[in-house]
């Protein structure tokens, strides 16, 4: 399992890490296949860290996870109205 755990964590922290960096236009642009990349990367990293049964860290990076799916749904550009989110 520890090997697993090195994997996940090999894939996920250097994918999220790059995506995270450029977040803000990822959310504003609608970056979908970008976003989708970060989402895949951190639940690697949550994986990795309940195999590890740290359950700390689990913790706080499925906070992360659910606090960015959250900035990606209300974060994106506004229309002219202000209501509607574009979707390119």
């Amino acid at each position: 399992m520890k090997a697993l755990a090195v994997a996940l964590h090999g894939f996920g922290y250097p994918v999220s890490i790059v995506v995270i960096i450029r977040f803000v236009p990822v959310v504003r642009e609608r970056r979908v296949r970008w976003f989708v990349a970060h989402q895949l990367a951190v639940g690697a990293i949550v994986a990795g860290w309940a195999l590890k049964s740290e359950w700390r860290s689990v913790a706080i990076n499925a906070t992360w996870l659910i606090v960015a799916q959250i900035w990606y749904r209300w974060g994106g550009r506004k229309s002219s109205h202000g209501s509607e989110h574009i979707v390119d």
